[in-house]
């Protein structure tokens, strides 16, 4: 059976105190990475004051997930492969996280080797708020 994609995303409640849901997400990440070589930065809306949950679910998803953008060279033991890729990376689900009762996935953009500068291109051209964590 073909997965039906809807266009538009439903209704985004924001959560109020984003310097601490920020908090939570980058303290979490930042475990996650803990024992893993590689150069990650945070991008989307838990870095813009945008993070929260979907008044209904929206492709699986009930809340923001946590983007992340990482250099490695090897796949850590337990990521899925989400079968997203692009010219410059591939997307795996490294993780989950509840806040306020909603789960939130953890999707890195793990970039292609020799990509590195593409990457980083393509950090200015899309106009993203990159903060490194590791």
């Amino acid at each position: 059976m073909e997965k039906e994609i809807r266009k538009n995303k439903p209704k985004k409640v924001i959560y109020e105190n984003q310097e601490v849901v920020h908090n939570i997400i980058f303290t979490y990440v930042k475990s996650i990475l803990n024992d893993i070589n590689c150069e990650a930065y945070l991008v989307g809306s838990s870095t813009t004051g945008k993070f929260g949950r979907y008044e209904e679910s929206y492709e699986g998803e009930s809340g923001s997930d946590i983007d992340l953008v990482i250099f490695l060279k090897e796949i850590p033991n337990g990521w899925e492969e989400l079968n997203v890729k692009r010219d410059w990376w591939s997307l795996y689900r490294a993780g989950e996280l509840e806040i306020e009762h909603t789960i939130h996935f953890v999707n890195a953009m793990v970039v292609k080797t020799g990509m590195r500068d593409v990457a980083m291109q393509k950090f200015k051209e899309l106009k993203w708020n990159v903060e490194k964590i590791k």
